[in-house]
């Protein structure tokens, strides 16, 4: 601070060593330079204060922080209005399916009721929603992100999604269109996200980028969050929220498994799993304390690692092929994966296949008999945790 006391000090210095004259003067220039910038920071603020900019900005982060608050209330009570309300209803199952084009179609189910083999649901007229298919297994208080391939988002919770009567089609499906020649890329949970330490954006390429949990509640205010792919016709196909201790495993369709810790990400998009021209990230999942990866192919074929197989990438490779769970002369006749996950063998697991029926499995007995039973075949997979007392 420069006050009458250091002025004093400044000219006896002066008078006394005049050759310091030169060296005082240049520190106060700089001091004053470096005070007038502040003072320009601190006129900017209060021009800020005085138009309400500052004061939109402070309302938009306290929305998001009660957006937050509101979803782990919802996954912890199952009610927004917290324990002081009205028992939660039974938590409800639900099936999620999505389309390119913005149809989201739900399928409630009761999971305490579920037997293994179970076709829970038929869908009509399945080639309507194109020929890629989104599927996911998300509870009655999950709160959903739609992400389009333009990067923008918008999210809206499980329950506003009307669920779908007992012979489900397209037209049964809620709708959020799509602006211009944009398609529905990702539809992923986030109730979670406040707990979470940072979020992981993934690409059918391979590409990875990571951004902290705070980056990401400023995109979803904004309602855009990028579009993490710097290739043509390259797009995002998942958003993961996690710690940096945690490992991503990608899965490509050729059958190529790569493994690697959160923290090992920058944030900006980078190539992580090395693909051939026509390969492509299949699925892709946080690994978490599972002691099991799951792998199913088109034909049927249910394949079972150790997560401890899964080796990681060393220190000096940022990127790599992965390993192999396929063989060549498998690939060669065009078998290929269509859903990977890390599983207990606890869980259970719904599949998608080409008649358009949903059926249940019980993931241990799956992993047992190595294979899903009939020759239909297979589009996806989505693995949920069995409540307690649930499903025999």
């Amino acid at each position: 601070m420069i006050n009458q006391d250091k002025i004093d000090e400044w000219i006896r210095e002066a008078e006394e060593r005049p050759a310091s004259a030169t060296i005082l003067i240049r520190y106060i220039a700089n001091r004053l330079k470096s005070l007038a910038e502040r003072n320009e920071e601190l006129l900017a603020e209060n021009v800020q204060l005085y138009t309400g900019a500052r004061v939109a900005d402070y309302e938009a982060q306290i929305a998001q922080l009660q957006y937050q608050l509101e979803l782990l209330k919802r996954q912890v009570s199952g009610d927004p209005a917290g324990p002081a309300a009205a028992p939660p209803p039974p938590e409800r199952l639900n099936v999620i399916l999505y389309t390119a084009h913005g149809a989201v179609l739900r399928l409630e189910l009761d999971p305490t009721s579920l037997q293994h083999g179970q076709v829970v649901a038929q869908v009509a007229s399945l080639d309507a929603g194109g020929p890629e298919l989104g599927l996911l297994a998300a509870g009655s208080q999950e709160e959903l992100l739609l992400l389009f391939d333009t990067g923008r988002t918008v999210t809206c919770p499980v329950a506003s999604i009307p669920p779908a009567g007992a012979a489900p089609d397209w037209s049964q499906a809620y709708w959020e269109e799509p602006r211009g020649a944009e398609n529905l890329a990702v539809v992923a949970p986030i109730g979670r996200m406040a707990l979470a330490e940072s979020c992981v954006q993934v690409s059918r390429k391979g590409w990875v980028k990571r951004m902290l949990r705070s980056g990401l509640e400023t995109y979803l205010t904004k309602n855009y969050i990028g579009t993490g792919v710097k290739l043509p016709k390259d797009r995002s196909c998942a958003l993961l929220l996690g710690d940096k201790d945690d490992r991503l495993v990608l899965a490509s369709r050729q059958g190529f498994l790569l493994g690697v810790e959160l923290q090992r990400f920058s944030y900006t998009s980078e190539e992580t799993l090395r693909l051939g021209r026509s390969d492509y990230v299949a699925a892709s999942f946080i690994a978490g304390d599972k002691p099991l990866l799951a792998l199913l192919t088109h034909n049927g074929k249910v394949l079972s690692r150790e997560a401890g197989w899964l080796k990681p990438l060393s220190a000096e490779t940022p990127k790599g092929r992965g390993q192999a769970v396929i063989s060549e002369e498998r690939r060669r006749a065009g078998v290929h994966l269509v859903g990977a996950a890390a599983v207990d063998p606890a869980d259970w697991g719904v599949i998608l296949d080409r008649a358009g029926r949903l059926t249940v499995y019980s993931m241990q007995a799956l992993l047992d008999a190595g294979a899903v039973p009939g020759p239909q075949e297979l589009l996806g997979l989505a693995v949920f945790a069995a409540p307690a007392g649930g499903a025999a």
